[in-house]
């Protein structure tokens, strides 16, 4: 098995990177670690909208990045340690198999974790970590996140406080469980690099450690900046949902209704009286986009925008 070094923070290069190493990486088992400044990541079918408060996360400039593969939503901060597992695919998807070799590493450091549910890693009842798989041309692709010394509050505030049931979708819908960092669970203190470097050597063992040659780097930029920066593959595949909400607006009742397909809302009704009465057509054929639906709300009402923007997301 090898480990390809990548240093960066960047969460939407960092989505880039790893589907460059599956679609590039054919004839070697694959183990990376990499990281992220805060960022909410979501599976390839979820609804974000539904999944977190997108004003919120706006508000914090927190980005919003959709990964390749199924599964739930996902706080990363810099406390969170992230790693992918490239295999030959030998089922459709193999849990058992991949999150073993990170059990035994866990184990190792006198961590007591267990597998839990169908994806999830947990210690004593506290989830650590959840996982994902994605299966393409005979490779099998696993990552996960490894809460060591994450903003647990944070995580919270932002994705799992936040499940709003207004937003009728057929997305997949993340599970809400109990989490606790693993940092506080090991028999010996360290550090979020030391414990990086430890899971690298128990799963790893003496395989190669390499640098990204030039043209993987290349690779994954164009993802980057083609893909996983773009709203057609952040917002534009949201699963279609219908949304219609009654609210407080500046201390009187809104009403909320839109369907959206394709990132595109239509058939909005805006109910308010203190709003214009042809509002709804500002919001008519516009793309699902917190920042551009700021700048909407703004030519309605420049100075409750934002309470404007959470009434709508």
């Amino acid at each position: 098995m090898i480990t390809i070094e990548n240093p960066s923070l960047d969460p939407f290069f960092n989505q880039a990177f790893e589907e460059a190493v599956f679609n590039t990486v054919r004839d070697e088992d694959v183990f990376l670690l990499w990281r992220n400044r805060p960022a909410v990541v979501v599976g390839c079918y979820q609804n974000i909208c539904r999944e977190v408060s997108a004003p919120e996360l706006l508000r914090r400039e927190i980005p919003v990045v959709r990964r390749m593969s199924g599964g739930g939503t996902v706080y990363h901060d810099l406390g969170n340690l992230n790693y992918s597992l490239i295999l030959p695919q030998t089922e459709l998807l193999d849990y058992d198999r991949c999150l073993e070799p990170v059990l035994r590493a866990l184990h190792a450091l006198g961590v007591p974790a267990r597998k839990d549910r169908t994806c999830d890693i947990a210690v004593d009842g506290g989830k650590i970590s959840g996982s994902a798989q994605r299966a393409a041309g005979g490779r099998l692709l696993h990552h996960g996140t490894l809460l060591f010394d994450a903003d647990l509050r944070m995580l919270d505030a932002v994705t799992t406080a936040h499940k709003n049931e207004c937003f009728r979708s057929r997305g997949t819908v993340s599970a809400i469980c109990p989490v606790t960092n693993l940092k506080d669970h090991l028999r010996s203190p360290m550090t979020l690099p030391e414990f990086q470097e430890a899971l690298l050597r128990a799963v790893v063992g003496g395989g190669q450690r390499r640098s990204a040659p030039p043209e993987l780097l290349r690779e994954a930029e164009r993802l980057r900046d083609e893909k996983y920066r773009a709203w057609a593959w952040t917002w534009g595949r949201n699963p279609a949902f219908a949304c219609d909400r009654q609210e407080r607006f500046a201390g009187l009742p809104i009403r909320v209704a839109y369907e959206a397909k394709h990132g595109i809302l239509s058939g909005v009704t805006l109910e308010s009286p203190v709003l214009p009465a042809d509002a709804a057509s500002a919001l008519e054929g516009a793309r699902l986009d917190p920042a551009g639906l700021l700048d909407i709300c703004r030519t309605l009402d420049r100075e409750r925008a934002w309470e404007l923007l959470a009434c709508i997301l």
